[in-house]
């Protein structure tokens, strides 16, 4: 299952011809993003039990906005727990947030 996810990737990576970035990078960047999901994924689905569901799709949608960066492993991170947030914040009940 890995490696398909790991080849949908690799077809969707737009290494610049100009930079001349070697085949072998892409691959090691696609296999750390991959290792990357999953410990977030980890870490997110200890911190809000039960929404593994939604974790595992705030993450997708983070990569997603990730691999539109020049550096998708260093804003990964930090996309993904916007996302959560955003989530989250939306499933709390109004009350909640105003206390």
């Amino acid at each position: 299952m890995t490696s398909q996810i790991q080849n949908q990737a690799m077809k969707s990576i737009r290494c610049p011809s100009a930079l001349h970035v070697p085949a072998q990078f892409c691959r090691e960047l696609v296999a750390s993003l991959g290792k990357l999901k999953l410990r977030l994924q980890e870490k997110y689905e200890r911190t809000l039990p039960g929404r593994d569901q939604l974790v595992r799709q705030a993450i997708d949608e983070a990569e997603a906005l990730a691999w539109q960066t020049t550096f998708p492993h260093l804003f990964l991170p930090d996309l993904a727990e916007a996302r959560l947030a955003e989530i989250v914040a939306a499933l709390e009940p109004p009350f909640a947030r105003a206390a």
